[in-house]
Formats: C-alpha cells, sequence, structure tokens
C-alpha cells in the first residue's frame, strides 16, 4: 500500500508506504520536510493542511514557499 508525493516544481513522483492512521504532517515527517516550508497541500487535486487523512493510493502535490523578490 503506498501513497505518490510531489514537490511542486520538481520532476517525478516519491512513493511512500502507506500506514493506517496517516496525515498529511506524517508524510511531511517521512520526507524531512518542515511544515513552515510548504505553502500549499493538494490531496487528489484538493486543498488540504497538514492534518487531513492520508488514504491508499493518495496522491499529494506539495508547494513550497517561494523566496526572492525585489531588493
Amino acid at each position: 500500500m503506498v501513497i505518490r508525493v510531489q514537490l511542486a516544481a520538481a520532476s517525478g513522483w516519491t512513493e511512500l508506504d502507506f500506514r493506517e492512521g496517516m496525515r498529511v504532517i506524517d508524510v511531511f515527517e517521512a520526507l524531512k520536510y518542515h511544515p513552515a516550508s510548504i505553502a500549499l497541500i493538494y490531496l487528489n487535486g484538493t486543498p488540504v493542511d497538514e492534518n487531513s487523512p492520508v488514504k491508499d493510493g493518495d496522491e499529494i502535490v506539495l508547494v513550497p514557499l517561494v523566496g526572492g523578490g525585489l531588493r
């Protein structure tokens, strides 16, 4: 049982083993992403927060914060 995760603007998907009771925040921990570094989370194309439950076969897209701009 697997979930797929993609960091937006990065190519390819990462597959993680699904565990019963898993939430998006558990995906952050497994990938060593700090929640504050992610601006948007999409679960199967729907915006969610880090406390949303994850099911076997789900696809999660994480959109990181973007820095920079005018000086």
